[in-house]
């Protein structure tokens, strides 16, 4: 066979990342669980909001000129939300999350200055086109630089302009604190994002964390879509390629789907695969109960009654989901468990 000689030289082909980036895996916790994290982050607002009516995202209000390009360059996470209150009115956040640091690469002079001045820029671009009044919220998941600014102060010959807003600092946040919220999923997110701080490059330790964390979430029997979007942050956070999360954690996440078990579709890498095989083993068990419930049909037209229990064994030996075997033998959840 033909080998040709300038394949060798030929670059190797990258492989295509298929990591969340970390703005856009805060972007969809916050999105979906904002009343959780205000109540971590914003007490004060939390406790005067209407938690029976929805949040309203204004995200394309966001989009001013000179804003919406920096946004896109940098590691700065922007939302702009109107929130109901008790008395029936309406709040608007500005909600700032910064990822990587105050100062990141290209983007302009917006992006490239400081934390203080970009949210000043935010607020001034926000009152002077919707002409509202608004809080301010900035989360920072890295530390305080020293002799950083938490607020925008200018003085010139008698005029001074104060821009305030609350900030929280992440790795400031009480571990028992946030383990103390066990129902609250971002408190676990919160502390997903201390863990993987703390261990920077060393993979062990990421490796050590991720598995505390997907313990704590078994744990705290969350709902089916709250286990996914969790599972979908804690991979993304923890920097590990699919086919190592695959390798070292799918037992854990196998045993948290097969408890859950749903129809909700996933964009998480590592349920999609869990899924999928799940599905190949239950269609396998499948056949195997039709298969064996048509032997039974034979065995009892010949006078041998083979048992319904035989089969309901054989479901479990295939790991067949508890709800799906009571669906197909009809029998109780503790019937099955007395079976095993």
């Amino acid at each position: 066979m033909y080998n040709n000689p300038m394949k060798k030289n030929a670059p190797a082909k990258k492989k295509k990342d298929t990591r969340i980036p970390a703005d856009l895996l805060w972007k969809e916790l916050l999105e979906h669980f904002l009343y959780h994290a205000l109540y971590i982050f914003y007490p004060q607002l939390y406790a005067v909001l209407d938690l029976d009516k929805p949040p309203i995202f204004l995200n394309k209000e966001l989009r001013v000129p000179g804003l919406h390009k920096a946004n896109k360059e940098s590691r700065i996470l922007d939302l702009l939300i109107d929130l109901p209150l008790k008395t029936g009115e309406m709040v608007r956040l500005l909600l700032h999350v910064e990822v990587q640091g105050a100062g990141t690469r290209g983007g302009g002079k917006i992006a490239k200055a400081a934390f203080h001045v970009r949210m000043l820029y935010y607020a001034c671009a926000i009152t002077l086109i919707q002409k509202r009044n608004f809080a301010s919220l900035a989360i920072r998941t890295t530390p305080l630089e020293r002799s950083e600014q938490l607020s925008y102060e200018m003085e010139c010959f008698g005029t001074r302009l104060l821009f305030e807003y609350p900030t929280v600092f992440i790795d400031q946040l009480d571990d028992d604190y946030l383990l103390g919220m066990k129902e609250n999923p971002v408190a676990l997110a919160v502390l997903c994002a201390k863990r993987m701080a703390k261990a920077g490059r060393n993979v062990n330790k990421r490796y050590e964390y991720a598995k505390e964390l997907l313990k704590l979430m078994r744990n705290a029997g969350y709902p089916w879509d709250t286990y996914v979007r969790l599972l979908q942050f804690i991979e993304g956070m923890s920097g590990i390629g699919m086919e190592e999360w695959m390798k070292e954690f799918e037992s854990e996440v196998d045993e948290m789907l097969h408890e859950t078990g749903t129809t909700f579709v996933p964009r998480t890498p590592i349920v999609k695969k869990v899924l999928a095989k799940m599905a190949r083993i239950e269609a396998k068990a499948e056949g195997k109960a039709e298969g064996r419930a048509e032997g039974k049909a034979e065995g009892r037209a010949e006078g041998v009654d083979m048992g319904k229990d035989e089969i309901v064994r054989a479901m479990l030996e295939d790991k067949m989901p508890i709800k799906r075997i009571q669906k197909l033998s009809g029998y109780t959840e503790e019937k099955i468990n007395s079976l095993r």
